[in-house]
Protein backbone atom coordinates (compact mmCIF):
# COMPACT_ATOMS: atom_id res chain seq x y z
CA UNK A 1 0.00 0.00 0.00
CA UNK A 2 1.66 3.31 -1.18
CA UNK A 3 2.46 6.31 1.97
CA UNK A 4 0.52 9.32 1.35
CA UNK A 5 3.57 12.09 0.15
CA UNK A 6 3.78 14.25 3.60
CA UNK A 7 4.37 10.40 5.28
CA UNK A 8 6.98 9.80 2.70
CA UNK A 9 9.22 12.65 3.09
CA UNK A 10 9.15 12.07 6.67
CA UNK A 11 10.27 8.68 6.79
CA UNK A 12 13.01 9.68 3.72
CA UNK A 13 13.99 12.18 6.27
CA UNK A 14 14.23 9.72 8.93
CA UNK A 15 15.88 7.31 7.03
CA UNK A 16 18.74 10.22 5.77
CA UNK A 17 19.09 11.19 9.41
CA UNK A 18 19.87 14.73 8.08
CA UNK A 19 16.88 16.66 9.96
CA UNK A 20 16.94 14.64 13.10
CA UNK A 21 20.26 15.11 13.46
CA UNK A 22 20.81 18.43 12.90
CA UNK A 23 19.91 19.86 16.25
CA UNK A 24 22.71 17.88 17.93
CA UNK A 25 25.11 18.86 15.60
CA UNK A 26 24.11 22.55 15.13
CA UNK A 27 24.88 22.43 19.52
CA UNK A 28 27.98 20.52 18.76
CA UNK A 29 29.25 22.80 16.51
CA UNK A 30 28.44 26.11 18.57
CA UNK A 31 30.09 24.36 21.58
CA UNK A 32 33.03 23.74 19.94
CA UNK A 33 33.27 27.48 19.09
CA UNK A 34 32.28 28.43 22.34
CA UNK A 35 34.98 26.51 23.51
CA UNK A 36 37.43 27.97 21.30
CA UNK A 37 36.48 31.15 22.16
CA UNK A 38 36.91 30.22 25.59
CA UNK A 39 40.54 28.95 25.32
CA UNK A 40 41.25 31.76 23.34
CA UNK A 41 40.20 34.05 26.03
CA UNK A 42 41.98 31.86 28.56
CA UNK A 43 44.89 32.55 26.48
CA UNK A 44 44.17 36.14 26.68
CA UNK A 45 43.43 36.52 30.39
CA UNK A 46 46.45 34.52 31.09
CA UNK A 47 48.26 37.21 29.39
CA UNK A 48 46.62 39.93 30.56
CA UNK A 49 46.72 38.50 34.34
CA UNK A 50 50.53 37.91 34.10
CA UNK A 51 51.20 41.42 32.84
CA UNK A 52 48.75 43.03 35.87
CA UNK A 53 51.22 40.31 38.20
CA UNK A 54 53.94 42.32 36.55
CA UNK A 55 52.06 45.25 37.63
CA UNK A 56 51.49 44.51 41.22
CA UNK A 57 55.16 43.61 41.33
CA UNK A 58 54.61 41.15 44.77
CA UNK A 59 58.14 40.48 44.82
CA UNK A 60 59.06 43.99 44.71
CA UNK A 61 56.24 44.88 47.16
CA UNK A 62 57.58 42.50 49.42
CA UNK A 63 61.29 43.29 49.10
CA UNK A 64 60.35 46.54 50.44
CA UNK A 65 58.40 45.50 53.36
CA UNK A 66 60.58 42.64 54.20
CA UNK A 67 63.42 45.58 54.51
CA UNK A 68 61.34 47.69 56.29
CA UNK A 69 61.00 45.03 58.95
CA UNK A 70 64.51 44.73 59.02
CA UNK A 71 65.05 48.09 59.64
CA UNK A 72 62.57 47.88 63.07
CA UNK A 73 63.86 44.92 63.74
CA UNK A 74 67.64 46.76 63.78
CA UNK A 75 65.85 49.39 65.95
CA UNK A 76 64.52 47.73 68.33
CA UNK A 77 68.11 45.90 69.21
CA UNK A 78 69.78 49.10 69.23
CA UNK A 79 67.55 50.47 71.68
CA UNK A 80 67.39 47.14 73.62
CA UNK A 81 71.54 47.60 73.41
CA UNK A 82 71.60 51.26 75.07
CA UNK A 83 68.78 49.85 77.68
CA UNK A 84 71.37 47.23 78.83
CA UNK A 85 74.64 49.71 78.71
CA UNK A 86 71.97 51.84 81.03
CA UNK A 87 71.09 48.16 83.45
CA UNK A 88 67.55 48.38 82.10
CA UNK A 89 67.47 45.41 80.70
CA UNK A 90 68.81 41.97 80.66
CA UNK A 91 71.59 40.09 78.42
CA UNK A 92 69.13 37.86 77.86
CA UNK A 93 66.92 40.27 76.33
CA UNK A 94 69.28 41.03 73.95
CA UNK A 95 69.67 37.56 73.24
CA UNK A 96 66.72 37.10 72.22
CA UNK A 97 65.86 40.06 70.33
CA UNK A 98 69.30 39.39 68.14
CA UNK A 99 67.33 36.06 67.23
CA UNK A 100 64.48 37.73 66.31
CA UNK A 101 66.04 39.99 64.14
CA UNK A 102 67.86 36.58 62.96
CA UNK A 103 65.29 35.25 62.06
CA UNK A 104 63.47 38.34 60.31
CA UNK A 105 66.98 38.19 57.90
CA UNK A 106 66.85 34.37 57.42
CA UNK A 107 64.42 31.86 58.08
CA UNK A 108 65.76 29.04 56.40
CA UNK A 109 69.42 29.75 56.97
CA UNK A 110 70.45 30.19 53.13
CA UNK A 111 70.38 34.34 53.05
CA UNK A 112 68.52 37.45 53.33
CA UNK A 113 65.09 37.14 51.77
CA UNK A 114 65.32 39.66 48.66
CA UNK A 115 64.22 38.61 44.73
CA UNK A 116 66.27 37.34 42.33
CA UNK A 117 65.36 40.94 40.26
CA UNK A 118 66.30 42.95 43.36
CA UNK A 119 69.75 40.86 42.99
CA UNK A 120 70.09 42.01 39.34
CA UNK A 121 69.08 45.52 39.62
CA UNK A 122 70.17 46.64 42.84
CA UNK A 123 73.20 44.62 44.07
CA UNK A 124 74.69 47.35 46.87
CA UNK A 125 70.95 46.57 48.21
CA UNK A 126 71.46 43.35 48.60
CA UNK A 127 75.11 43.16 49.83
CA UNK A 128 74.20 45.63 52.40
CA UNK A 129 71.84 43.05 53.83
CA UNK A 130 73.92 40.04 53.24
CA UNK A 131 76.62 42.01 55.80
CA UNK A 132 74.00 42.65 57.76
CA UNK A 133 73.27 39.02 58.31
CA UNK A 134 76.95 38.44 58.85
CA UNK A 135 77.21 41.17 61.34
CA UNK A 136 74.16 39.83 63.28
CA UNK A 137 75.18 36.57 63.55
CA UNK A 138 78.71 37.49 64.66
CA UNK A 139 76.84 39.50 67.63
CA UNK A 140 74.43 36.88 68.53
CA UNK A 141 77.38 34.62 68.63
CA UNK A 142 79.22 36.46 70.88
CA UNK A 143 76.19 37.12 73.30
CA UNK A 144 75.98 33.65 74.23
CA UNK A 145 78.78 31.56 76.34
CA UNK A 146 79.76 28.31 74.62
CA UNK A 147 78.88 24.87 75.38
CA UNK A 148 80.62 21.58 74.48
CA UNK A 149 78.73 19.82 71.62
CA UNK A 150 76.67 23.44 70.91
CA UNK A 151 75.74 23.71 67.17
CA UNK A 152 78.48 26.37 65.35
CA UNK A 153 75.67 27.51 63.11
CA UNK A 154 73.17 28.94 65.83
CA UNK A 155 73.27 28.12 69.49
CA UNK A 156 69.92 28.44 69.95
CA UNK A 157 69.46 26.43 73.56
CA UNK A 158 72.82 28.46 75.15
CA UNK A 159 72.72 31.07 78.21
CA UNK A 160 73.45 34.47 77.35
CA UNK A 161 76.90 35.97 79.21
CA UNK A 162 76.32 39.29 81.04
CA UNK A 163 80.19 40.15 80.23
CA UNK A 164 79.35 39.25 76.72
CA UNK A 165 76.13 40.91 76.07
CA UNK A 166 77.52 44.45 77.40
CA UNK A 167 80.29 44.22 74.89
CA UNK A 168 78.12 43.29 72.19
CA UNK A 169 75.69 45.95 73.05
CA UNK A 170 78.24 48.69 73.15
CA UNK A 171 79.19 47.37 69.45
CA UNK A 172 75.68 47.20 68.20
CA UNK A 173 75.44 51.27 69.99
CA UNK A 174 78.66 51.75 67.80
CA UNK A 175 77.34 50.78 64.17
CA UNK A 176 73.62 50.87 64.53
CA UNK A 177 73.52 54.55 63.29
CA UNK A 178 75.15 53.75 60.18
CA UNK A 179 73.28 50.54 59.86
CA UNK A 180 70.14 52.19 60.10
CA UNK A 181 70.96 54.58 57.42
CA UNK A 182 72.11 52.30 55.05
CA UNK A 183 68.67 50.78 56.00
CA UNK A 184 67.00 53.88 55.19
CA UNK A 185 68.75 54.53 51.99
CA UNK A 186 67.71 50.84 50.96
CA UNK A 187 64.09 51.07 51.67
CA UNK A 188 64.20 54.55 49.17
CA UNK A 189 66.13 53.16 46.55
CA UNK A 190 63.72 49.96 46.25
CA UNK A 191 60.52 52.34 46.62
CA UNK A 192 62.01 54.15 43.43
CA UNK A 193 63.02 51.42 41.59
CA UNK A 194 59.57 49.93 42.12
CA UNK A 195 57.43 52.85 40.65
CA UNK A 196 59.71 52.76 37.79
CA UNK A 197 58.91 49.24 36.57
CA UNK A 198 55.42 49.92 37.89
CA UNK A 199 54.69 52.45 35.51
CA UNK A 200 56.38 50.17 32.65
CA UNK A 201 53.81 47.46 33.32
CA UNK A 202 50.86 49.79 33.16
CA UNK A 203 51.35 50.66 29.78
CA UNK A 204 51.38 47.18 28.76
CA UNK A 205 48.42 46.37 30.40
CA UNK A 206 46.79 48.21 28.73
CA UNK A 207 47.55 47.06 25.53
CA UNK A 208 46.26 43.46 26.76
CA UNK A 209 43.17 44.35 28.23
CA UNK A 210 42.24 45.58 24.68
CA UNK A 211 43.06 42.34 23.00
CA UNK A 212 41.24 40.73 25.96
CA UNK A 213 37.93 42.77 25.39
CA UNK A 214 37.92 41.87 21.60
CA UNK A 215 38.41 38.05 22.59
CA UNK A 216 35.36 38.59 24.89
CA UNK A 217 33.55 40.14 22.67
CA UNK A 218 33.50 36.87 20.09
CA UNK A 219 33.29 35.07 23.40
CA UNK A 220 29.47 36.25 24.13
CA UNK A 221 28.18 36.11 20.70
CA UNK A 222 29.18 32.52 20.68
CA UNK A 223 27.55 31.85 23.86
CA UNK A 224 24.71 33.77 22.93
CA UNK A 225 23.90 31.19 20.13
CA UNK A 226 24.85 28.59 22.30
CA UNK A 227 21.80 29.62 24.74
CA UNK A 228 19.27 30.17 22.30
CA UNK A 229 20.19 26.16 21.17
CA UNK A 230 19.77 25.35 24.49
CA UNK A 231 16.44 27.09 25.03
CA UNK A 232 15.02 25.03 22.10
CA UNK A 233 16.79 21.75 23.35
CA UNK A 234 15.41 22.50 27.12
CA UNK A 235 11.99 22.45 25.77
CA UNK A 236 12.25 18.57 24.36
CA UNK A 237 14.52 18.14 27.53
CA UNK A 238 10.68 19.24 29.36
CA UNK A 239 8.86 16.37 27.81
CA UNK A 240 11.08 13.86 29.01
CA UNK A 241 11.43 15.41 32.29
CA UNK A 242 7.74 14.48 32.77
CA UNK A 243 7.69 10.95 31.68
CA UNK A 244 11.09 11.11 34.11
CA UNK A 245 8.18 12.25 37.44
CA UNK A 246 5.99 9.76 35.97
CA UNK A 247 8.68 7.28 37.04
CA UNK A 248 9.64 9.09 40.34
CA UNK A 249 6.39 8.69 41.45
CA UNK A 250 6.32 5.29 40.83
CA UNK A 251 9.25 5.07 42.75
CA UNK A 252 8.18 6.57 45.47
CA UNK A 253 4.84 4.39 45.90
CA UNK A 254 8.01 1.45 46.21
CA UNK A 255 9.76 2.99 48.50
CA UNK A 256 6.70 3.89 50.51
CA UNK A 257 5.44 0.22 50.78
CA UNK A 258 9.03 -0.44 51.51
CA UNK A 259 9.34 2.21 54.43
CA UNK A 260 5.79 0.74 55.69
CA UNK A 261 7.24 -3.26 55.52
CA UNK A 262 10.36 -1.37 58.00
CA UNK A 263 7.79 0.09 59.94
CA UNK A 264 5.87 -3.24 60.61
CA UNK A 265 9.07 -5.06 61.49
CA UNK A 266 10.31 -2.72 63.65
CA UNK A 267 6.91 -2.38 65.71
CA UNK A 268 7.11 -6.28 65.12
CA UNK A 269 10.57 -5.94 66.73
CA UNK A 270 9.54 -3.54 70.06
CA UNK A 271 6.48 -5.68 70.70
CA UNK A 272 8.76 -8.63 71.00
CA UNK A 273 11.22 -6.66 73.26
CA UNK A 274 8.41 -5.43 75.03
CA UNK A 275 7.02 -8.72 75.91
CA UNK A 276 10.33 -10.26 76.90
CA UNK A 277 11.38 -11.86 80.07
CA UNK A 278 14.17 -9.84 79.81
CA UNK A 279 14.97 -6.41 80.85
CA UNK A 280 15.91 -4.19 77.64
CA UNK A 281 17.15 -0.72 77.66
CA UNK A 282 18.85 1.16 74.61
CA UNK A 283 19.94 4.96 75.82
CA UNK A 284 22.55 7.40 74.17
CA UNK A 285 25.77 7.51 75.74
CA UNK A 286 26.32 11.24 75.37
CA UNK A 287 22.90 12.37 76.26
CA UNK A 288 21.68 9.62 78.03
CA UNK A 289 18.50 10.05 75.76
CA UNK A 290 16.40 6.94 76.02
CA UNK A 291 16.01 5.04 72.47
CA UNK A 292 13.97 2.18 73.74
CA UNK A 293 13.07 0.94 77.31
CA UNK A 294 10.61 -2.43 77.53
CA UNK A 295 7.92 -1.89 80.39
CA UNK A 296 9.41 -4.94 82.21
CA UNK A 297 12.65 -2.74 83.16
CA UNK A 298 10.25 0.24 83.75
CA UNK A 299 8.08 -1.74 86.40
CA UNK A 300 11.23 -2.91 87.70
CA UNK A 301 12.72 0.60 88.33
CA UNK A 302 9.54 1.60 90.02
CA UNK A 303 8.35 3.90 87.24
CA UNK A 304 5.19 4.83 85.98
CA UNK A 305 5.57 5.35 82.68
CA UNK A 306 9.46 5.21 80.49
CA UNK A 307 11.88 7.93 81.15
CA UNK A 308 13.06 9.97 78.58
CA UNK A 309 16.59 10.36 79.84
CA UNK A 310 18.40 7.61 81.51
CA UNK A 311 22.40 7.42 81.82
CA UNK A 312 23.39 3.62 82.71
CA UNK A 313 25.65 4.34 85.20
CA UNK A 314 22.73 5.48 86.79
CA UNK A 315 20.85 2.52 86.86
CA UNK A 316 23.20 0.66 88.73
CA UNK A 317 23.04 0.54 92.24
CA UNK A 318 26.42 -0.19 94.38
CA UNK A 319 29.22 2.15 93.43
CA UNK A 320 31.86 -0.51 93.41
CA UNK A 321 29.91 -2.29 90.83
CA UNK A 322 29.44 0.50 88.76
CA UNK A 323 32.54 1.65 88.63
CA UNK A 324 33.89 -2.02 87.47
CA UNK A 325 30.72 -2.60 84.83
CA UNK A 326 31.76 1.08 83.19
CA UNK A 327 35.52 0.34 83.05
CA UNK A 328 34.81 -2.95 81.59
CA UNK A 329 31.95 -1.50 79.19
CA UNK A 330 34.47 1.49 78.41
CA UNK A 331 37.54 -1.04 77.83
CA UNK A 332 36.11 -4.09 75.62
CA UNK A 333 32.68 -2.87 74.77
CA UNK A 334 30.89 -5.70 76.12
CA UNK A 335 29.49 -6.81 79.33
CA UNK A 336 28.48 -10.65 79.59
CA UNK A 337 26.12 -11.99 82.68
CA UNK A 338 27.89 -9.51 85.12
CA UNK A 339 25.37 -10.02 88.58
CA UNK A 340 24.52 -6.52 90.17
CA UNK A 341 21.84 -4.41 91.41
CA UNK A 342 19.58 -2.29 89.71
CA UNK A 343 16.81 0.37 90.99
CA UNK A 344 17.62 3.62 93.41
CA UNK A 345 14.37 2.93 95.19
CA UNK A 346 14.03 -0.80 95.94
CA UNK A 347 16.94 -2.26 94.42
CA UNK A 348 17.15 -5.92 92.73
CA UNK A 349 19.39 -8.51 91.50
CA UNK A 350 19.97 -8.94 87.56
CA UNK A 351 22.26 -10.75 85.51
CA UNK A 352 23.13 -7.54 83.46
CA UNK A 353 24.70 -7.53 79.67
CA UNK A 354 25.85 -4.79 77.69
CA UNK A 355 27.32 -3.93 74.09
CA UNK A 356 28.61 -0.22 73.28
CA UNK A 357 26.93 0.15 69.78
CA UNK A 358 26.71 2.90 67.37
CA UNK A 359 22.94 3.66 66.32
CA UNK A 360 22.29 6.64 63.62
CA UNK A 361 25.86 7.71 63.90
CA UNK A 362 25.51 8.38 67.96
CA UNK A 363 27.19 5.69 70.22
CA UNK A 364 24.34 4.10 72.64
CA UNK A 365 24.66 1.65 75.28
CA UNK A 366 22.48 -1.69 74.69
CA UNK A 367 21.55 -3.23 78.28
CA UNK A 368 19.46 -6.47 78.68
CA UNK A 369 19.05 -8.32 81.61
CA UNK A 370 17.39 -11.37 83.56
CA UNK A 371 15.92 -10.90 87.22
CA UNK A 372 18.02 -13.16 89.48
CA UNK A 373 16.29 -11.93 92.92
CA UNK A 374 14.77 -15.67 93.21
CA UNK A 375 17.80 -16.82 92.92
CA UNK A 376 19.94 -14.23 95.38
CA UNK A 377 17.51 -15.11 98.09
CA UNK A 378 17.99 -18.77 97.46
CA UNK A 379 21.70 -18.12 98.14
CA UNK A 380 21.52 -16.29 100.55
CA UNK A 381 19.28 -18.75 102.74
CA UNK A 382 21.72 -21.37 102.07
CA UNK A 383 24.59 -19.35 103.27
CA UNK A 384 22.51 -18.38 106.00
CA UNK A 385 21.77 -22.41 107.18
CA UNK A 386 25.56 -22.84 106.46
CA UNK A 387 26.39 -20.88 109.19
CA UNK A 388 23.73 -21.46 111.56
CA UNK A 389 22.25 -24.27 114.26
CA UNK A 390 19.42 -26.12 112.86
CA UNK A 391 17.99 -26.54 115.87
CA UNK A 392 18.79 -23.33 117.93
CA UNK A 393 18.95 -21.20 115.23
CA UNK A 394 21.86 -20.12 116.64
CA UNK A 395 25.44 -19.45 115.04
CA UNK A 396 27.10 -23.09 114.18
CA UNK A 397 31.06 -23.51 115.70
CA UNK A 398 32.47 -22.53 112.20
CA UNK A 399 30.55 -19.11 111.99
CA UNK A 400 31.13 -18.40 115.85
CA UNK A 401 34.96 -18.89 115.48
CA UNK A 402 35.20 -16.89 112.22
CA UNK A 403 33.04 -14.11 113.85
CA UNK A 404 34.50 -14.18 117.08
CA UNK A 405 38.23 -14.29 115.94
CA UNK A 406 37.18 -11.25 114.06
CA UNK A 407 35.76 -9.15 116.56
CA UNK A 408 38.43 -10.23 119.38
CA UNK A 409 41.05 -8.56 117.02
CA UNK A 410 39.17 -5.84 116.37
CA UNK A 411 38.89 -5.48 120.27
CA UNK A 412 42.47 -6.12 120.78
CA UNK A 413 43.76 -3.78 117.92
CA UNK A 414 41.40 -1.01 119.66
CA UNK A 415 42.92 -1.66 123.53
CA UNK A 416 38.80 -2.29 124.48
CA UNK A 417 38.11 -5.46 126.72
CA UNK A 418 36.23 -8.38 125.79
CA UNK A 419 34.59 -11.30 127.75
CA UNK A 420 34.07 -15.09 127.05
CA UNK A 421 31.42 -17.40 128.09
CA UNK A 422 30.89 -20.80 128.10
CA UNK A 423 27.54 -21.68 129.38
CA UNK A 424 26.65 -25.61 129.37
CA UNK A 425 23.77 -27.18 130.94
CA UNK A 426 23.53 -29.04 133.89
CA UNK A 427 22.44 -32.61 133.67
CA UNK A 428 21.04 -32.68 130.52
CA UNK A 429 21.45 -36.24 129.88
CA UNK A 430 19.09 -36.78 132.98
CA UNK A 431 16.84 -34.52 131.46
CA UNK A 432 17.13 -37.12 127.63
CA UNK A 433 16.59 -40.19 129.84
CA UNK A 434 13.79 -38.90 132.03
CA UNK A 435 11.70 -37.03 129.11
CA UNK A 436 13.28 -37.90 126.33
CA UNK A 437 15.58 -36.26 123.38
CA UNK A 438 12.18 -34.39 122.08
CA UNK A 439 12.05 -33.01 125.92
CA UNK A 440 15.86 -32.36 125.21
CA UNK A 441 15.85 -30.23 122.11
CA UNK A 442 12.79 -27.91 123.50
CA UNK A 443 15.42 -27.30 126.47
CA UNK A 444 18.32 -26.26 124.19
CA UNK A 445 16.01 -23.94 121.98
CA UNK A 446 14.55 -22.80 125.39
CA UNK A 447 18.01 -22.00 126.88
CA UNK A 448 19.11 -20.39 123.72
CA UNK A 449 15.89 -17.94 123.76
CA UNK A 450 16.48 -16.66 127.24
CA UNK A 451 20.61 -16.55 126.31
CA UNK A 452 20.13 -14.38 123.52
CA UNK A 453 17.25 -11.73 125.14
CA UNK A 454 19.63 -11.06 127.95
CA UNK A 455 22.62 -10.65 125.83
CA UNK A 456 22.86 -7.16 123.70
CA UNK A 457 23.12 -6.60 119.90
CA UNK A 458 26.48 -6.08 119.60
CA UNK A 459 26.89 -9.17 121.56
CA UNK A 460 27.69 -12.69 119.80
CA UNK A 461 26.24 -16.14 120.85
CA UNK A 462 26.46 -19.74 119.15
CA UNK A 463 26.48 -23.14 120.07
CA UNK A 464 29.65 -25.32 120.00
CA UNK A 465 27.82 -28.57 120.11
CA UNK A 466 25.53 -31.09 122.30
CA UNK A 467 24.03 -28.46 125.08
CA UNK A 468 27.19 -26.01 125.63
CA UNK A 469 26.65 -22.36 124.25
CA UNK A 470 29.71 -19.92 123.96
CA UNK A 471 28.92 -15.59 124.05
CA UNK A 472 31.54 -13.56 123.31
CA UNK A 473 30.37 -9.66 125.04
CA UNK A 474 32.68 -7.40 123.05
CA UNK A 475 33.83 -3.82 125.21
CA UNK A 476 32.55 -5.72 128.55
CA UNK A 477 34.54 -5.49 131.30
CA UNK A 478 34.71 -8.49 133.78
CA UNK A 479 32.46 -6.62 136.32
CA UNK A 480 29.86 -6.17 133.60
CA UNK A 481 30.09 -9.61 132.18
CA UNK A 482 29.86 -10.91 135.60
CA UNK A 483 26.04 -8.92 136.01
CA UNK A 484 25.03 -10.34 132.05
CA UNK A 485 26.10 -14.17 133.28
CA UNK A 486 23.88 -13.87 136.16
CA UNK A 487 21.20 -12.41 135.18
CA UNK A 488 21.24 -15.99 132.47
CA UNK A 489 21.68 -18.30 134.97
CA UNK A 490 18.97 -16.81 136.44
CA UNK A 491 16.90 -16.25 133.46
CA UNK A 492 17.45 -20.04 133.29
CA UNK A 493 16.93 -21.10 136.42
CA UNK A 494 13.22 -19.62 136.30
CA UNK A 495 12.25 -21.37 133.10
CA UNK A 496 8.99 -23.42 133.45
CA UNK A 497 8.88 -26.23 130.94
CA UNK A 498 6.62 -29.21 130.89
CA UNK A 499 7.21 -32.40 129.17
CA UNK A 500 4.99 -34.25 126.81
CA UNK A 501 3.99 -36.40 129.97
CA UNK A 502 2.77 -33.25 131.61
CA UNK A 503 5.32 -33.06 134.16
CA UNK A 504 7.03 -29.86 135.24
CA UNK A 505 10.96 -29.74 133.81
CA UNK A 506 13.58 -27.27 135.67
CA UNK A 507 17.24 -27.26 134.93
CA UNK A 508 20.41 -24.84 135.58
CA UNK A 509 23.26 -23.82 133.51
CA UNK A 510 27.20 -23.51 134.68
CA UNK A 511 28.85 -20.54 133.32
CA UNK A 512 32.74 -19.94 133.33
CA UNK A 513 34.12 -16.51 131.74
CA UNK A 514 37.14 -15.28 130.86
CA UNK A 515 38.11 -11.78 129.87
CA UNK A 516 40.98 -10.74 127.50
CA UNK A 517 44.42 -10.20 128.82
CA UNK A 518 48.01 -9.32 126.78
CA UNK A 519 49.02 -13.10 126.77
CA UNK A 520 45.94 -14.14 125.14
CA UNK A 521 47.16 -13.99 121.37
CA UNK A 522 43.95 -15.10 119.77
CA UNK A 523 40.08 -16.01 120.50
CA UNK A 524 40.67 -19.71 120.97
CA UNK A 525 43.61 -19.60 124.54
CA UNK A 526 40.24 -17.35 125.32
CA UNK A 527 37.72 -19.92 124.84
CA UNK A 528 40.25 -22.16 126.68
CA UNK A 529 40.34 -20.09 129.76
CA UNK A 530 36.73 -19.65 130.26
CA UNK A 531 36.44 -23.60 129.51
CA UNK A 532 38.70 -24.20 132.28
CA UNK A 533 36.58 -21.64 134.66
CA UNK A 534 33.36 -23.67 133.29
CA UNK A 535 34.73 -26.56 134.43
CA UNK A 536 35.64 -25.24 137.61
CA UNK A 537 32.46 -24.76 137.83
CA UNK A 538 30.82 -27.90 137.56
CA UNK A 539 33.54 -29.37 139.75
CA UNK A 540 32.04 -27.31 142.70
CA UNK A 541 28.44 -28.02 142.44
CA UNK A 542 27.18 -26.18 139.48
CA UNK A 543 24.57 -23.44 138.79
CA UNK A 544 27.28 -21.02 139.38
CA UNK A 545 29.35 -18.32 137.35
CA UNK A 546 32.85 -18.38 138.10
CA UNK A 547 35.59 -16.64 136.19
CA UNK A 548 38.73 -17.61 135.15
CA UNK A 549 41.80 -17.24 137.59
CA UNK A 550 45.16 -16.04 135.96
CA UNK A 551 48.33 -17.56 137.64
CA UNK A 552 50.23 -15.86 139.34
CA UNK A 553 53.41 -15.68 138.48
CA UNK A 554 56.47 -16.55 141.23
CA UNK A 555 58.36 -13.38 142.28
Amino acid sequence: MPYPSAKRQTLASNSSGTPAASGPRTTYRLLVLVVAMALGTSAALWWTLRQAQDLAQPHQQNDLWYISSVHNELARVSLLARQLRGREASAQDLTDRLDVLYSTLDTSGRGPRVSTQLREALPGTAQSLDELRTLVEQWSEQAIASTPGSSAARPQRATATPQAAVRVAEDISRQSDTLLERLRQAVATVHLFSNQQTDHARQQLHQRFIVLSVVLSGLLGGTALLIAKLVKDARAATAASRRLAQTNRELEDLVARRTRKLEEGRALLGFILDTSPSDVLLTEVESGHVLFINHRLTERLGLKAAPKTLFLPDLLYDLDTRQRFMQTLDQYGQVDAMEAQIGSQTPCWSSLSARLIDVEGQLAHLLWGFDISTHKALEAQLRELATRDALSGLLNRRAFMERSTALFDHCRRHGQPCTVLMIDIDHFKRINDLHGHQMGDTAIRACADAIGQALREADLLGRLGGEEFAALLPHASANSAQQVAERIRGAIAQLGLVSPAGEPVTFTISIGMATNERYHTGIEPLLADADAALYRAKATGRNKVLAHEAAVPSP
